[in-house]
């Protein structure tokens, strides 16, 4: 009976675990028959975007009325699609959702047709998610000449997508041409207008002010670098002085300063544009880093305090973690800036590629510091000992072999973080 009973709570729960899956659906073939209505993605976590997208539909027409009309899905820029919904509906009564005429595809392998309100053909739908740049499908009104609208969403990418484009069908007009004084049959003439296509006005202020706060996120890395290097040149060169500690003191105190004023100013414009949650906390919390680096600069600490070793502690975890989270916060920003997509296209974008190698050489510089945390006791009981020498070369202040590479290594790593954090500005604003 034991047996029977585990075998039927089994059975029970393949069931159920069919039954699920049956439940789910992938739409990225492009079949979702309960967007007819409003033609958006069922992506309950994402919101349209509010920019205009850099789309555009347009039409082609044949020489003859009553011929198909070839709608035209098309890029504007770089920027590549890769889900698209299409119908067409009465200008008189789209409000209740009437479809008008009948798709004919002309490439099946990137668009299908979808059968929207119990009508065939009705509207069309991607058949796979690779980036397309442009589609066309043919469109036959199948009745008497009305005032039509196709409405067109455009999905860039499954968090990125817009709500539907509205253009109204140019009317098919003819003009008779006078021919010879004995007419026999008078052939039409056709004059289209092709011209009337949505078109995407330049990029808003919010893309702007985007790229803007992302500049100063990689200026704010160059300062943290700087400051992070200086510090440590600083400390192991000659920090037991009151009047040297004094000018690392001071120093802390600016960089800090730009640092504080670079992460409020991202803060407040990363909340001028549509709110995106990670920016946003990732900067909130870079604000409270700055904050404990500058608090650190007016607190009462001398070469000789007995918390001094704590407050260098602090510091350099600030320092780290301060400069980590800004990588982060520049790495969200050239995803969403970059067109990540141009690899299925052939393509790849460079600044991405930057972008990997100045995390890796971010990696390399807290790696590189953290060294130095755990070496700092050696390094400077080694070079009390070498000044405690009576040699002429002591005299003469001549700088031993570590301080050397001490010296080049930090200001090598502060170059480099500057040359990629500028190569990443340019590859930012250089993006359409």
């Amino acid at each position: 009976m034991g047996g029977c009973s585990l075998n039927s709570k089994m059975w029970v729960q393949i069931l159920v675990g069919l039954n699920i899956i049956s439940k789910a659906h992938g739409f990225s073939g492009g079949i979702f028959p309960q967007s007819c209505g409003s033609l958006l993605p069922e992506h309950d976590a994402f919101r349209p975007e509010t920019s205009n997208p850099p789309f555009a539909v347009a039409f082609e027409f044949s020489r003859h009325p009553g011929d198909p009309v070839t709608v035209v899905l098309r890029s504007e820029g770089s920027t590549r699609f890769r889900g698209f919904m299409l119908d067409a509906q009465n200008s008189s009564s789209i409000s209740s959702s009437s479809p008008v005429g009948q798709f004919l595809l002309l490439d099946s392998d990137i668009s299908r047709l979808l059968d929207c309100y119990g009508s065939k053909g009705t509207a069309v739908s991607q058949k796979n998610n690779q980036a397309k740049s442009q589609v066309k499908v043919n469109w036959t009104a199948e009745g008497e000449e009305k005032d039509v609208i196709f409405r067109a969403t455009f999905l860039e990418r499954f968090d990125r997508f817009w709500d539907p484009i509205s253009v109204h069908l140019p009317r098919f007009t003819t003009t008779m041409e006078p021919s010879s004084p004995e007419p026999s049959s008078p052939e039409p003439t056709t004059k289209t207008d092709v011209t009337q296509t949505w078109e995407p006005t330049p990029k808003n202020s919010s893309e702007h002010t985007k790229k803007v706060a992302i500049l100063l996120m990689c200026l704010d890395s160059i300062v943290e670098e700087v400051k992070m290097e200086v510090f440590n040149i600083q400390t192991f060169l000659f920090a037991s002085k009151p009047f040297n500690f004094g000018l690392i003191k001071m120093s802390l105190l600016i960089t800090s300063s730009l640092v504080f004023a670079a992460d409020v100013a991202s803060l407040v414009l990363f909340r001028v544009f549509p709110f995106e949650v990670a920016p946003v906390a990732l900067v909130s919390v870079l604000v409270c880093f700055a904050s404990v680096e500058l608090l650190a600069a007016f607190m009462p600490i001398g070469p000789s305090h007995e918390l001094k070793p704590i407050w260098e502690l602090v510091l350099r975890g600030c320092f780290a973690l301060h400069h980590i989270l800004t990588t982060a916060v520049i790495f969200l920003g050239v995803v969403r800036s970059t067109d990540v997509d141009r690899s299925q296209n052939g393509g790849r974008s460079w600044t991405l590629i930057v972008m990997v190698a100045f995390s890796v050489w971010i990696l390399l510089t807290q790696i590189w510091n953290l060294v130095l945390c755990f070496l700092k006791q050696t390094i400077l009981d080694r070079k009390q000992t070498d000044q405690s020498k009576p040699t002429r070369r002591i005299r003469t202040r001549s700088l031993s072999a570590t301080t050397v590479a001490l010296i080049i290594t930090s200001v090598t790593l502060a170059v480099g973080t500057a040359a990629f954090a500028i190569a990443v500005i340019f590859g930012i604003m250089e993006e359409p």
